[in-house]
Order: structure tokens, then C-alpha cells, then sequence
């Protein structure tokens, strides 16, 4: 009996890898990789990935390290937004994250301003998977980009037969039951960067700000309206810049939790005065450049964060 017990066990170990290789030839199979039941396969055998955290969860606010630029991932039960898309070279890498992810399609791709490190990356997003709505910033014709990381995304987004949306302050819509409500711009910016779409994500009684690359003037627009700025998670403006992330801005917002899109660069950002008020506001911070990729998982009520390193 206990030689007859051996063998299963000996078989079964020798079985295991010859179901895990007709899984993985199956889920390449899949004309979008791994889909969400894929993940959940590979999550019990221990292969899920980093963001099958996510599995089980109602919503979920995914901060991709992409360096220094955005590229955020917006899930609410099966539904998907992709805000910014970081720079060119990073395009391959935030299509592999959603891909991973088990993402087939996007409810919405949002381009918060037309500079490099949000724009330039969208190009191989728009290539790779369908898109319902593109929405983006009106700027003013001098400060329209003519480098190649906007036009390239322009260009594949006339090949997509796409319409871009321009958001005015108050619209709002609904990624399956996470509402969203776009803040800003609320007055034509005098830059790309204070031109930012500012996004309020609501999942229950949970919130989510996210800020584009906008200064402390788009900050102060958005006080000037009387907007109900409040939310329990903000994504920092301009990669922790001493441009933004004023006092009376953060006072406003009062978050529990501060996400840092960055990378290293001459700047060396984030700048420790915007580190000092998000600390002094009593904001726990996270960093891509420290902790990689960051989720923000809820249930509607508490949020829950995980870091990939």
C-alpha cells in the first residue's frame, strides 16, 4: 500500500509539468493572451503574476511602473480604463501588463495631456486592443506637440477610425458600477501640463483622484470651482514636482494614500518639499521607483495595497 501511495505521488509529480505546459500552450492560444480564467489557472499553481492580487476584488486602481510618466489601469468587474500610456519605448511593456492581466478590450482609453510621457506609449495600446472611447484634453493650437510620440498615436488613432472625445468639467460616466467624474480642465491651461483631464473615480464610498502632470495652477482652478475634492487615494501630480501638490490643494484632498508615478532623471524626483506635505498631512506615499507597480484593491468600503516589490 505504501509503495502503491509512492507511485501516485512520484506520477503526480512527474504530471505536473506536462499540465502546466498545455495550460501556458493554451492560453497562447488565446488571440490576447491569458484571459482572467487563464490567471485564475496559473494563480493556483502558484503563476499568476503580480496582478492577479487583483483576482477577487471589485475594483481596482492599478499605478504601473512606467518610469518617469503615467500609465494607470482602472478595473471594476470585468470593465477597463487605461489612463496614459507613458513614453514610446514603454508602450510594449503597459500592453503586456494588461495583457497579463487578461484584459481583451477597453472600455476607455484616457490621455490625460498630449506630452511624451503619457501619450507616446498609447500608440501600441490602440495597436493591440479594441477601444470603445478615446478621450483626451483640448490645449491650444501653439501648444499641440509635433514630435513623434504624439503624432504616431494621433496617426494610429485615425487607423482605428477612432474619434477623439473631449471631456468638459462635470461630465461623467460609469465603468461598470465605479462611477467617474471628470473635474478638469476647468479653464484653458497655459501648458500641456495644466491642461490635464483630472479624473474623481468613485467605487461605493471609495475615491480616487487622479491628476494628470497638473500644477499648482490647475490645482488652484479646481479649489476656485468648489469641487468636493475629498478621496481616499491621490495619484500626484507631475511625478512628485514642486509644481504641484500644493498645501491647499493636498488640505482639500485630504488622502489617505499618495501614488508617485517616477523614475530617475536629472530632477531627481519626487522633490522632498511635496514628499514633507504629503507626510505632514499624515499620506501614506508609495513610489514606482521604490515599490514597482502599485494596487490599490477595494471593496467599496477599505482599501487594500500591494506593491510588487
Amino acid at each position: 500500500m505504501k509503495r502503491h501511495a509512492l507511485c501516485i505521488r512520484r506520477g503526480w509529480k512527474h504530471a505536473v509539468p506536462v499540465i502546466l505546459l498545455f495550460f501556458l500552450l493554451a492560453a497562447a492560444a488565446v488571440p490576447f493572451g491569458a484571459s482572467a480564467r487563464w490567471n485564475k489557472v496559473f494563480s493556483f499553481f502558484g503563476l499568476g503574476g503580480f496582478s492577479s492580487y487583483a483576482d477577487g476584488w471589485p475594483a481596482c486602481v492599478h499605478i504601473l511602473d512606467v518610469g518617469k510618466a503615467d500609465s494607470i489601469l482602472v478595473e471594476c468587474k470585468g470593465h477597463w480604463m487605461l489612463v496614459d500610456g507613458g513614453t514610446p519605448e514603454k508602450g510594449k511593456i503597459v500592453v503586456r501588463y494588461l495583457k497579463r492581466r487578461g484584459v481583451t478590450r477597453l472600455d476607455y482609453v484616457v490621455n490625460t495631456h498630449p506630452d511624451e510621457d503619457h501619450v507616446g506609449g498609447l500608440k501600441d495600446v490602440l495597436e493591440d486592443f479594441p477601444v470603445q472611447h478615446y478621450l483626451a484634453t483640448k490645449v491650444r493650437p501653439d501648444l499641440i506637440p509635433e514630435d513623434s510620440a504624439y503624432l504616431d498615436t494621433m496617426a494610429a488613432l485615425r487607423r482605428k477610425g477612432l474619434p477623439e472625445e473631449i471631456p468638459k468639467p462635470g461630465d461623467q460616466f460609469s465603468l461598470s458600477s465605479m462611477e467617474i467624474c471628470v473635474l478638469g480642465p476647468v479653464v484653458p491651461g497655459n501648458s500641456t501640463n495644466n491642461s490635464s483631464v483630472i479624473l474623481m473615480l468613485r467605487y461605493r464610498s471609495i475615491r480616487f483622484l487622479l491628476t494628470g502632470d497638473a500644477e499648482k495652477e490647475e490645482e488652484q482652478s479646481l479649489l476656485a470651482a468648489g469641487e468636493n475634492l475629498s478621496a481616499d487615494m491621490l495619484k500626484v501630480g507631475h511625478h512628485g514636482s514642486n509644481t504641484s501638490t500644493c498645501a491647499e490643494f493636498l488640505k482639500a484632498v485630504h488622502p489617505k494614500y499618495a501614488a508617485i508615478s517616477v523614475g530617475y532623471d536629472r530632477n531627481k524626483l519626487p522633490k522632498a518639499e511635496v514628499l514633507k506635505r504629503l507626510s505632514l498631512a499624515g499620506t501614506k506615499i508609495y513610489r514606482t521607483d521604490v515599490e514597482g507597480t502599485i494596487l490599490f484593491l477595494t471593496d467599496g468600503k477599505t482599501i487594500t495595497v500591494k506593491t510588487e516589490k
